[in-house]
């Protein structure tokens, strides 16, 4: 029996935070704490597990920052400061950001921090002993549930509260303990052959756009670009050099392999990455099919090949469903249940490639796994631990599936391989284009000002020194982060810092040329920053709007792109979410971006009160109820380009029961061929009845 090949590739990567000698964000060090180290270590209790991880050289930069002591982020200075020598403004900041986390997983789990939430919830100030709890609390609890163990740190939980400036200082000084140990467990795991690691470009810039932006019309025909035009293949090129270079002082080997920033490529960054030396890079599959003009599922399992002056570069495929449902998706299942899924559809996968090329394919094929390896476990109970406990015991128990490298997948290929690609549709692992990257206005002026910028600095070739300096600024004004942040397709609670950040790069860059500063470079791009997901309902619906979603009507929203942060799906479909009530109807609409297709439905699932759960399909709707005591009086629905739905209040409620003292919590489940996605992405949607 042949197994069929399992390639995880975790992706580790943060954008450049340093302003001066500061960083204005600190999930470089939280995230380390949290996720990068723990996800290493993890492997030690399962020795035939095979992973890579992908490192961004920008996170590396910051690891070796923070050790050497020559920056530390605003949270870690606000955190190191006795309570007593706080200003009034950095009261109110602490008080603004140490609740900037997963309440689920990192607040309710730990009765102090949770106590110290509701009070600033509910508007009461914190005394002296209380604000110094707090400043422990939210560094502790983003430590790892591997790293947590050890008695240094299990000591801070045991105590849980009443701490001192020094247990606080500890606990800081142990933070940059665990970064130290990132790299020589990497190192460690790499030489005993149970991970391989690559790398992204330095600063995570978007290849393809570096190298010619105009290439966006190829996916997004009706995007206006203006006249500034960004064509630079040299800074494509740059940020892959000088990648290869810091990695090699860490780790003291080439990388193999390059996982473009969020997976983009071009046929020019193809040529690019060739000649680079690289044996491999991977993308996302509907590359391929528009590239090939067949939409074979199995065909994605196989890399394709791309040849050019005698070099060989192999181009791998992300599976999207296996991908996107550890990244949004299983947080939400119970464990067993997720990973029985995820097994089930790995048997799936290998059956159909049988089926299709015959069983000796499987010597040629592989599942990419590729994902964030940080942002996703937020959402897990125990940071996924159980999840990835289970998944790996079950790996290494089957075998009918086996975990390996890209690298070793290539080295195993045969001379006459057959899959080849000659060019490749240029786009990214979100629908295959850059939208998320220029394809608002705001982004768009981003653009603007880069390309602007670039122009100037091109005018220094002659003076190294300045030439230089600028484009070291320019490299980093060129990640992608910023640009993703423009617009209202991503919110965070912190996403003018990238606005404020990407203008202070190009404001270096006038200044280290001694140019003057353009004024517009003063003022933010974006003003409208502030798309909140959530909007209350204000008042009841009357008959003649059940069918007009819109706030001003009365109706609550919830927005789910509005609240995506830093994850991203393939399968997002549900733009806005609208409920509300009549007298005796608890309403619910759903906007989605396109039609629903034949197989594809949606479940509204109620958790209070339980037991109700709403399925809609293209052509119908069904209820299932396990209220058997309850008589359904009422129902309202409407099938047009929205889906509006009405369940009479007595049935989800019960009778005689005042609507100011009821509340409904809900989530709706959307199931289409490219697998599921919960909304919201964490916990429950609550509606008070008006």
């Amino acid at each position: 029996m042949k197994p069929l090949r399992i390639c995880f590739l975790w992706h580790q990567h943060q954008p450049y935070y340093r302003s001066e000698e500061i960083f204005i964000l600190p999930w470089v060090r939280f995230h380390s704490v949290k996720d990068y180290l723990d996800l290493a270590l993890l492997l030690d209790e399962f020795p035939n597990i095979k992973q890579t991880f992908n490192i961004v050289p920008s996170l590396l930069l910051q690891i070796e920052e923070y050790l050497s002591n020559q920056v530390k982020d605003k949270i870690q200075v606000l955190s190191f400061k006795h309570p007593s020598e706080l200003t009034k403004e950095e009261k109110n900041e602490i008080l603004k950001q140490f609740f900037v986390c997963n309440y689920q997983n990192l607040i309710a789990p730990y009765p102090r921090y949770l106590q110290l939430y509701e009070k600033v919830k509910n508007g009461f100030e914190l005394n002296e002993e209380e604000l110094l709890d707090l400043q422990v609390w939210y560094n502790l609890a983003w430590v790892g549930p591997i790293t947590r163990q050890r008695s240094y740190f299990q000591r801070f939980f045991q105590k849980g509260k009443n701490f001192t400036q020094t247990e606080k200082e500890l606990l800081l000084n142990l933070h940059l303990k665990t970064l130290e140990e990132i790299v020589p467990t990497l190192k460690r795991l790499k030489v005993l052959q149970q991970i391989d690691l690559s790398i992204s470009p330095f600063y995570h810039p978007i290849l393809p756009l570096l190298i010619d932006n105009g290439i966006a019309k190829l996916g997004l025909p009706d995007i206006e670009l203006g006249e500034e035009e960004f064509r630079y293949p040299g800074d494509a090129l740059l940020h892959i050099q000088k990648g290869k270079s810091f990695f090699y002082s860490h780790f003291g080997f080439t990388p193999l392999g390059i996982w473009p920033s969020e997976g983009a490529l071009s046929t020019e960054a193809l040529q690019i990455i060739l000649s680079e030396g690289f044996l491999w890079t991977a993308t996302d599959p509907k590359l391929l099919f528009k590239t090939i003009n067949i939409e074979k599922p199995e065909i994605q399992y196989f890399p394709f090949l791309y040849e050019e002056n005698g070099k060989k570069l192999f181009v791998f495929f992300r599976d999207r469903g296996l991908s996107d449902a550890i990244g949004f998706t299983y947080h939400h299942w119970n464990t067993e249940k997720a990973v029985d899924d995820f097994i089930n559809r790995l048997f799936y996968i290998r059956q159909q490639i049988i089926n299709s090329f015959g069983e000796e394919h499987l010597e040629i094929a592989c599942v990419p796994i590729i994902l964030d390896g940080e942002n996703c476990w937020e959402f897990y109970p125990e940071n996924g631990l159980p999840f990835l406990k289970s998944l790996y015991s079950r790996l290494q128990e089957l075998d009918e599936f086996k975990t390996t490298f890209f690298t070793d997948v290539v080295s195993q290929m045969p001379s006459d391989y057959s899959y080849v690609l000659k060019e490749i549709f240029p786009g990214s692992w979100i629908d295959a284009n850059f939208y998320t990257w220029i394809g608002q206005k705001p982004k768009q002026k981003a653009w603007f000002w880069l390309s602007r910028t670039r122009k100037l600095v091109e005018k220094y070739k002659s003076n190294e020194t300045k030439f230089n300096n600028a484009m070291e600024l320019m490299l980093i004004a060129e990640g992608s982060d910023w640009f993703w942040w423009y617009g209202d397709d991503n919110i965070a609670p912190n996403k003018e810092d990238f606005d404020v950040l990407y203008r202070y790069y190009l404001r270096k860059i006038y200044e280290c040329l001694e140019e003057e500063v353009p004024k517009e470079l003063f003022q933010p791009l974006q003003i409208d920053f502030a798309d909140f997901p959530f909007v209350p309902a204000t008042q009841r619906i009357s008959e003649s709007n059940l069918k007009n979603l819109n706030t001003e009507f009365g109706w609550g929203r919830f927005k789910p792109s509005a609240s995506i942060g830093t994850m991203h799906s393939e399968k997002e479909l549900v733009n806005e979410i609208y409920f509300g009530n009549t007298s005796n109807l608890f309403l619910l609409g759903i906007v989605l971006s396109k039609e629903l297709k034949l197989n594809d439905s949606i479940k509204v699932i109620f958790t209070n009160p339980s037991g109700l759960v709403f399925k809609i399909n293209c052509e119908d709707f069904s209820l299932e109820s396990t209220f058997s005591n309850r008589d359904l009086r009422k129902i309202f629905f409407s099938f047009k380009r929205n889906y509006v739905i009405g369940i009479d209040i007595e049935f989800l409620i019960g009778e005689n029961i005042k609507f100011e003292e009821s509340s409904i919590e809900f989530l709706i489940e959307l199931e289409t061929e490219l697998g599921t996605i919960v909304y919201p992405s964490s916990g429950t949607l609550t509606y008070y009845l008006i």
